[in-house]
């Protein structure tokens, strides 16, 4: 019998389209029947609320993020004009709403009895600056030493959960950030942004992949005993920092048109 697990991609407010595309597969009854869920940057957010909620629940968060919630690239650069090094090593935006809204929206005793995988990029000790992380990924690219850092989400407490979400999400520069223990760790889509490493070490044999991206790729070579499905849109999803209700709901329509034709003739 097949294992099916759902990947979902980093890629800021894209992340929308996913909960597009993951309500087509509930009607299909596809998404009841995913065991294991493996998510990168705002794809960690998704995978979380969609393992332990109905889409329609998941899909709240994206209506209720405001505008003014999330500054404006203009103003990003602005800041960095005025405040330089201090804002590279801080980051521009507190990651403080984001936590709230976790604390707010997970179901913490469904988590603990779901596989989620949450990726994250290991970027030193706490002490360490920024530069750090370019040290380490000289460590990870070039000398193929792993720095991405899978954690299954069931075997920690509830503070560290949300911890190691937000750590997901921390794109450098933009977001400070997270401690763990001993180390320093960023947005997981800086080492693996298609995390499907965790869901074939968890013996998944059919993956359904949701880019963000159009040109992240997967070497299927790799695994010939996996049975991959990749849904992605044909153009950009815009900006990645466009975190406004009205365009969530323009993505959530294209991800929900582009799997009712992905699956038009397909059987899971």
């Amino acid at each position: 019998m097949k294992k099916i697990g759902l990947c979902l991609s980093g890629g800021g407010a894209r992340g929308a389209y996913q909960i597009g595309v993951a309500k087509r597969l509930e009607e299909l009854g596809i998404l009841s029947r995913i065991e294991a869920f493996s998510g990168t940057s705002i794809g960690s957010v998704n995978a979380v609320l969609l393992s332990t909620k109905p889409v329609e629940e998941a899909y709240k968060l994206w209506r209720e993020i405001s505008p003014d919630e999330i500054k404006s690239t203009e103003s990003i650069f602005s800041r960095i004009r005025e405040e330089k090094i201090q804002i590279i090593e801080n980051g521009i935006f507190s990651i403080e709403a984001l936590r709230e809204r976790l604390w707010k929206y997970l179901d913490f005793k469904t988590v603990k009895q779901k596989e989620i995988y949450v990726t994250m990029s290991e970027a030193g000790s706490p002490n360490d600056n920024l530069f750090s992380l370019v040290k380490s990924g000289y460590h990870h690219f070039v000398k193929k030493e792993q720095k991405a850092v899978y954690n299954l989400l069931s075997e920690y407490e509830n503070e560290d959960i949300v911890n190691m979400i937000l750590a997901s999400c921390s794109i450098p520069i933009v977001f400070p950030g997270v401690t763990l223990g001993d180390k320093k760790y960023f947005d997981g889509g800086i080492y693996d942004n298609v995390p499907i490493y965790p869901l074939i070490e968890a013996g998944c044999d059919t993956i359904i992949v949701i880019h963000l991206h159009l040109f992240d790729h997967i070497n299927k070579d790799k695994y010939p005993h996996v049975n991959f499905y990749e849904i992605r849109h044909k153009h950009t999803l815009g900006s990645l920092m466009k975190f406004d209700p009205n365009h969530s709901q323009t993505l959530y329509e294209l991800g929900y048109d582009d799997a009712m034709e992905f699956f038009k003739d397909i059987e899971l």
